[in-house]
């Protein structure tokens, strides 16, 4: 149990804009500080963050929310309540383009975004058919080819007027991806046969190319800082406490998978609370997310697409 007199002492010294609670909690859990490491490389579509979703809530979150719209907490007077938002910057920092009628070779394709078999075990596709496909590359032929790429459930290939499979590439990735609901062994198997003959397997379909908004980005951090943080039960609690004991403005939003144990944290540039607040992150080591999206965003002005 603190002290009375320190506890009199750090309410003043929060009043005067010394965020006492604060930096007891970042001293007490720097847990709360995490890194979002890189995506594993593995050949399953889920293993890219879908930052051009960020913003929006989950899909079983109820009440359900506009993309951008923003809860938090501030002072009111001699109160301290919550308040919400909506972020504009949030509703435009994802971009889509859809090109019809698309196409490249068996070989573009990275990887698949489902499939029998555990996509996130595989490095790459012709491990996938090392492991799991022996029977169909077996022999490296042009007639094994033909077999593979005649099994029906390459939409992609069988089903061109009806299916729903079709490319996908993140621009900040920029992988190319088969968004399909099956063949992923024949594909897999007919690209390991395919780059070993040195044959081209046209693929044609639309491609789903999604991008980061860099203009949305640069907004959303003139208003912002905007950082990563431990969502555990009890930090979270601390943190509340913390924000609340220096009066400090602040808003949130969930992460997308697969940060959904991490929450995002914004603070004002415009007020000095939550400035120092910002001041004090950063200190720490805590995560810039701001930062991390304009880099992301750069990212894809360099990369070239492939095929």
């Amino acid at each position: 149990m603190q002290n009375p007199l320190k506890i009199l002492i750090n309410g003043l010294r929060e009043d005067f804009g010394y965020p006492a609670s604060l930096i007891r909690l970042l001293a007490s859990y720097p847990q709360i500080c995490i890194t979002l490491p890189e995506p594993a490389s593995n050949i399953s579509a889920s293993s890219v963050v879908p930052w051009h979703e960020l913003g929006a809530p989950p899909v079983l979150h109820w009440p359900r929310r506009d993309r951008g719209f923003l809860m938090g907490w501030h002072a009111s007077g001699s109160h301290w309540q919550s308040f919400s938002i909506e972020c504009p910057a949030y509703v435009d920092i994802g971009r889509l383009e859809i090109t019809d009628a698309w196409s490249c070779d068996v070989a573009d394709i990275h990887g698949f975004s489902s499939s029998k078999s555990d996509l996130t075990a595989f490095p790459s596709t012709d491990a996938m058919a090392e492991q799991k496909c022996r029977g169909l590359i077996a022999d490296i032929s042009p007639v094994k080819l033909e077999e593979s790429l005649a099994h029906g459930e390459i939409r992609i290939i069988h089903s061109p007027g009806t299916t729903t499979d079709h490319f996908a590439r993140y621009r900040w990735d920029n992988r190319l991806w088969l968004i399909n609901e099956g063949g992923s062994h024949h594909t897999a198997a007919a690209k390991y046969i395919a780059t070993r003959l040195g044959q081209p397997v046209t693929l044609k379909g639309k491609l789903y190319t999604y991008s980061l908004n860099a203009g949305a980005i640069a907004a959303l951090r003139r208003e912002f800082e905007v950082f990563v943080i431990n969502d555990d039960t009890e930090i979270s609690n601390a943190w509340f406490d913390a924000m609340c004991a220096f009066k400090a403005t602040w808003l949130w939003h969930h992460m997308p998978q697969p940060h959904q144990d991490k929450r995002a944290i914004l603070l004002s540039r415009q007020e000095a609370r939550s400035r120092r607040v910002a001041a004090e992150l950063r200190k720490a080591g805590a995560f810039d997310l701001g930062a991390y999206l304009a880099e992301l965003a750069a990212r894809q002005t360099m990369a070239s697409p492939a095929a």
